[in-house]
């Protein structure tokens, strides 16, 4: 028979065990809760963008790949973003960018391209959104530092969808001037097609990391390549046309900028040889290669309402 000594030890054992369970199963609520408290973030970037096209770019013929990156071009780009945790690992992202892109024959040793003589720049401006994973991410709420010992980051792809509005110009008599209306390729003469549209679908990919500071700020760094389906962001796609036909239609500077070419190539010891290169139906640029660019910022990142604590469980 058990005594009731040894029946009130095994009684207080029993309620210990369970409290422990209990307290054990809160603690492991909670952290696996905790992100729940951390699902809005709210930042922005800033840093460099890139065009990759037709103009400018690599000592041979322009494309939309990463060979035709020219540094000499890079102009600046900067967004605002939020971003919501769909899963501790996993979110959506809203971003508004805007990138300022450029290209410039001038830049290439290309012979052809080099007497083709073109040049753009565009303003750019960007609404997406994005399905981010992170492959890493630090815990939020919890102090930590840049030299802290143990040092975690949050390291993330993401890919998303679109749409992007585009302007380019080029310089005419000292003035930039927008090169859509000017109809450069013929666009609106006879029985050419209409003028190109200046928005287009965009589809952004790219990967990204970050580090705490201050519990609840983010800093990082974040490289994108942004695909188009437009050829035209820097306003050459197609075939020269007729350049007597573009001035009549829309004028001197038109017909200017369709074809500012110089007119010769140089060989390789500087002798300057004449070319007819840019005459009617002759190659302007390529409409098979879509134009894109590339994006690599700085980036800051608040979580809101981080400052509120975890709910403890009631008895």
């Amino acid at each position: 028979m058990i005594t009731t000594k040894i029946y009130h030890k095994l009684l207080l054992l029993l309620v210990t065990l369970i409290l422990c369970q209990s307290l054990s199963a809160q603690n492991f609520d909670q952290r696996r809760s905790r992100w729940t408290l951390y699902r809005h973030q709210v930042g922005g970037s800033i840093g460099f963008s890139a065009f990759l096209g037709e103009l400018g770019g690599a000592d041979a013929v322009g494309s939309d790949g990463l060979r035709d990156l020219n540094f000499n071009a890079n102009r600046i780009t900067a967004n605002l973003e939020y971003r919501y945790f769909i899963k501790r690992n996993f979110s959506a992202r809203g971003s508004f960018l805007f990138a300022f892109l450029s290209g410039d024959d001038a830049n290439t040793s290309e012979p052809f391209r080099r007497n083709r003589n073109l040049h753009f720049r565009a303003p750019v401006f960007e609404l997406s959104g994005m399905i981010e994973f992170f492959i890493l991410r630090e815990e939020p709420g919890k102090r930590s530092s840049f030299n802290s010992q143990r040092f975690v980051i949050d390291l993330y792809v993401f890919a998303g969808f679109g749409v992007a509005y585009f302007n380019p110009q080029a310089r005419y008599e000292g003035t930039w001037t927008s090169l859509q209306p000017l109809g450069t390729e013929g666009q609106g003469i006879e029985l050419q097609p209409k003028n190109y549209s200046r928005f287009t679908p965009v589809i952004p990919i790219g990967i990204g990391f970050a580090k705490k500071f201050k519990g609840f700020w983010s800093a990082g760094i974040e490289v994108s390549y942004r695909k188009t389906f437009t050829d035209y962001i820097d306003d050459v796609s197609t075939d020269y046309f007729n350049n007597d036909k573009i001035r009549s239609q829309y004028g001197d500077a038109a017909a200017y900028l369709a074809d500012p070419s110089l007119g010769y190539i140089e060989d390789k010891n500087g002798n300057k040889i004449p070319v007819n290169a840019t005459s009617e139906g002759m190659q302007r640029g390529d409409p098979n290669d879509k134009d894109a660019y590339l994006t690599a910022v700085v980036t800051i990142h608040y979580y809101l309402g981080g400052r509120k604590k975890v709910n403890r469980s009631r008895f």
